[in-house]
């Protein structure tokens, strides 16, 4: 992965202002090139850990629509929701594809962590 062109890290840590929205606390970020959505750092104790992802698994689909076919913040809605609820994510890890149920966990609000895009420059 340190040959790809990363133009944007979505944090999704922590999503919106009620207590009772929730996200799949991960950090991800977009190829330039190829719109590839893949897995920057999964932070311990958030619900992408207890679900299994580690860094650099590419995110495929999101509940069955394809991630290169969404917009950064059509990926970010899409990953969000009432806490307790799941979203399925159609993982690669190397050759293998897999299904990954990960249920939304309750924001952290004593880490500071504020929902944000930035740009990275190659």
């Amino acid at each position: 992965m340190a040959s790809r062109s990363f133009g944007a890290a979505l944090l999704l840590m922590t999503a919106g202002c009620s207590a009772s929205v929730g996200s799949i606390g991960a950090v991800l970020g977009r190829d330039n090139e190829s719109e590839a959505l893949h897995v920057r750092d999964v932070p311990p104790g958030l619900a992408a850990e207890r679900a299994g992802l580690i860094p650099g698994d590419e995110i495929l689909m999101i509940d069955g629509v394809y991630v290169r076919d969404l917009s950064s913040a059509e990926v970010r809605d899409r990953l969000r929701g009432p806490v307790g609820s799941a979203v399925e994510l159609t993982v690669v890890r190397g050759s293998d594809v897999r299904r990954v149920r990960i249920v939304r966990g309750a924001l952290r609000e004593q880490e500071g962590i504020k929902p944000r895009e930035e740009r990275i420059v190659p």
